[in-house]
């Protein structure tokens, strides 16, 4: 007896998820740690630091330290769903401003 049914498709599977390098599970992370998540540039977390507009860090002497839970906080706070929201909006503003100023 044959099997009339036509054959099923193979099921479509993702790749395994990558796995977490250990120095981004730490508690405190160092600058080129958070840019690297972040996709941001060292220097630009610099100059968030001078301007007050990144996520909160701690300076020990020369190290600066940022507390994993206080860079979740911070990318939390900038979520938007369009760019309309009051959010992206303030963001956009400000960094206008700043752009004026002398």
């Amino acid at each position: 007896m044959t099997n009339d049914k036509p054959a099923s498709p193979p099921a479509l599977t993702l790749p395994p998820p990558r796995p977490v390098p250990a120095r981004f599970l730490r508690d405190y992370l160092r600058t080129t740690e958070v840019a690297e998540l972040l996709g941001l540039s060292p220097r630009t977390l610099e100059k968030y630091r001078v301007i007050g507009e990144g996520p909160t860090f701690l300076k020990l002497g020369q190290r600066v330290l940022y507390a994993r839970s206080d860079v979740e906080a911070w990318l939390q706070a900038h979520r938007c769903a369009h760019t309309s929201d009051d959010t992206y909006t303030s963001v956009i503003d400000a960094r206008r401003a700043r752009r004026r100023e002398p």
